[in-house]
């Protein structure tokens, strides 16, 4: 196809957009190079960009691909207004900086400023500057931001894709089909290079392009789509997929009315929405079989998002013209604690057993300690530790401080009691010298373990579950404010069966610290908020059925301490 023009694109990211389309435009031939950081970056240059598409699996290796430009190095660069010349990154890194035809800003909303200004130094005279970010509030500041460089043109520009990371580098798209890109000038009709653009998303498989004469409504069209389902979705939770908000009335009659309030919001600014758009959108929801938006899917996940550029933003503008939006406004409000909590904007107490996922318990992570040998494949020490071992348990496995601990008929139990660090955001990839910045408080927990259950599959080598992981097993204590506690490292932990004391242990004989443990959990799987790291317990006791168990951090108010009985497993819960 020697008709189709060539360009270079810039795409800065590469997530479930930026590395979607990104891929699509190097499969039809195009020069792709990608901005992008840490995991993504390694796994560009090791893999290039690997699609999982309804539209069919790709891969484009690394060799296909232009330049692979590391943002953390030129965030210090760049500046969001004024002139910034075009340099190398690195010396030695041969075409890292380049003038690029067309840049691609496929990041969230509310990080595009920061991320457009990383761009400057690629934007010359002809380049063209697409943002495909969700909402409308932010193409001022794009325009505006653009034209302060003196070089360069912005386009308006949104895509409807459903799609996201799976692991750096891999993306998968499971809805939308297929993904477009919609896009125009702000003023007056498409130039040449702006056609020339069009002809080579036509071109592009598994995508399509829709170039516009005015794009604002359509734009606009988009937004009040994504805003409503959005706002109607993100509340009423992850089971209310697209494709269940239109089968269930009630949820299908507030979308309508989340919808007619920014249509009505819209046409208010002099824009066009035909009335006919709607119901294809009800078409698109039936059509959506377990799609949710991505706004929906960072605020359940406790990330960032971008719920301000869309509900918000329809608020505020809805105040400026005077429009009411009753509907969007209160799911809003629902939903800004959420957004606050990821942001760091507010602090709340943390409630474990309802907000997080997982406990981990640190294995023989005492100095001296070691594992015996009639119940393990092998000895292990402690100091022969190269990284923390882990026992892992569903947060389903925890109860509150004060219920009784079941016991199964015909196991022995111990108890061991240790210091938990509760999580107080997402995170993933955590180094240790930023560790204990996701701590959000602690607690006391009761690590019940079984000693004639799951020891016997240890013997192999095998999991820790059957012995850690039962129902009740896991007491948690009242959550402790990080303030309360001086240093989470010299804490002397006291245990007491029966009222009676039976163990005295200190967090100062732990091998690996707090920050080195929360470091390897979050390199193993991401972290939420509510998730509890068990330090590692620095004794281990047996008990009965009738015993009461207590832990505590001597010096700290009694009303922190954990305490549970143990009691035999009803019949009928066998």
């Amino acid at each position: 196809m020697s008709d189709i023009p060539k360009m270079r694109f810039l795409v800065f990211g590469c997530g479930g957009v930026g590395g979607y389309f990104g891929a699509r435009l190097a499969e039809q031939g195009q020069e792709v190079s990608f901005m992008a950081r840490n995991q993504a970056l390694a796994a560009l240059k090791k893999h290039g960009v690997r699609i999982k598409s309804i539209c069919g699996d790709l891969t484009v290796p690394p060799e296909k691909l232009g330049a692979l430009i590391d943002t953390t190095s030129i965030g210090a660069q760049t500046q969001v207004c004024g002139e910034a010349p075009l340099k190398k990154q690195k010396a030695g890194e041969a075409d890292q900086v380049f003038e690029a035809d067309v840049i691609i800003l496929g990041c969230k909303a509310w990080e595009a400023e920061r991320c457009l200004s990383m761009c400057r130094p690629w934007c010359g005279p002809k380049t063209l500057v697409l943002p495909l970010q969700n909402g409308v509030e932010g193409f001022d500041k794009i325009k505006n931001i653009v034209s302060s460089w003196g070089v360069g043109r912005a386009l308006a520009g949104c895509c409807n894709i459903v799609s996201a990371i799976q692991e750096p580098g891999m993306i998968r798209h499971w809805a939308a089909n297929p993904p477009y890109i919609t896009f125009g000038e702000f003023e007056g009709a498409p130039c040449q290079r702006t056609r020339d653009l069009q002809k080579i998303f036509a071109a592009c498989p598994g995508m399509a392009g829709h170039l516009e004469e005015e794009a604002m409504p359509n734009i606009w069209e988009k937004f009040a789509f994504i805003c409503s389902t959005t706002a109607v979705g993100a509340v009423s939770g992850p089971s209310a997929t697209q494709d269940i908000i239109a089968a269930t009335p009630e949820l299908l009659a507030l979308w309508r009315t989340c919808m007619m309030e920014i249509i009505t919001l819209a046409r208010s600014y002099g824009l066009r929405y035909e009335d006919e758009w709607l119901e294809k959108r009800v078409g698109m929801l039936q059509a959506a079989v377990g799609a949710t938006t991505s706004c929906s899917r960072d605020l359940w996940a406790g990330k960032p998002s971008e719920v301000d550029d869309l509900l918000g933003s329809v608020v505020r503008m809805g105040k400026e013209q005077k429009i009411p939006t009753p509907s969007i406004a209160t799911l809003f409000s629902v939903l800004i604690t959420r957004e606050r909590l990821a942001r760091e904007e507010i602090e709340l107490p943390i409630y474990p057993l309802a907000e997080g996922q997982k406990i981990f318990g640190a294995i023989c992570n005492h100095k001296g300690q070691q594992l015996p040998a009639d119940r393990m494949l092998e000895q292990k020490k402690a100091d022969d530790f190269k990284h923390v071992e882990w026992a892992i348990s569903p947060m389903s496995s925890a109860i509150l401080s004060g219920g009784n601990v079941i016991c199964p008929e015909g196991v022995s139990m111990g108890w061991e009691v240790e210091l938990g660090v509760i999580i107080k955001k997402s995170c993933a990839q955590v180094p240790a010298e930023k560790a204990m910045d996701v701590v959000g408080g602690y607690c006391m927990v009761l690590d019940m373990t079984g000693f004639s259950t799951g020891f016997e599959i240890m013997k192999h080598g095998f999991s820790w579950t059957r012995n850690k992981a039962l129902a009740t097993w896991k007491p948690v204590g009242p959550f402790i404010k990080p303030s309360a506690i001086k240093d989470p490292m010299d804490l002397t932990i006291i245990t007491k069966v029966n009222d009676k004391e039976v163990a005295r242990d200190s967090t100062k004989t732990l091998k690996f610290n707090i920050a080195e443990q929360i470091a390897d959990a979050s390199s193993i799987t991401p972290l939420q908020r509510g998730d509890i790291l068990m330090v590692g317990a620095g004794s281990l006791g047996p008990v009965s059925i009738g015993d009461i168990v207590e832990g505590y951090i001597e010096g700290l108010d009694s009303k922190f301490a954990v305490r549970s009985k143990v009691v035999a497993a009803k019949s009928s819960s066998l």
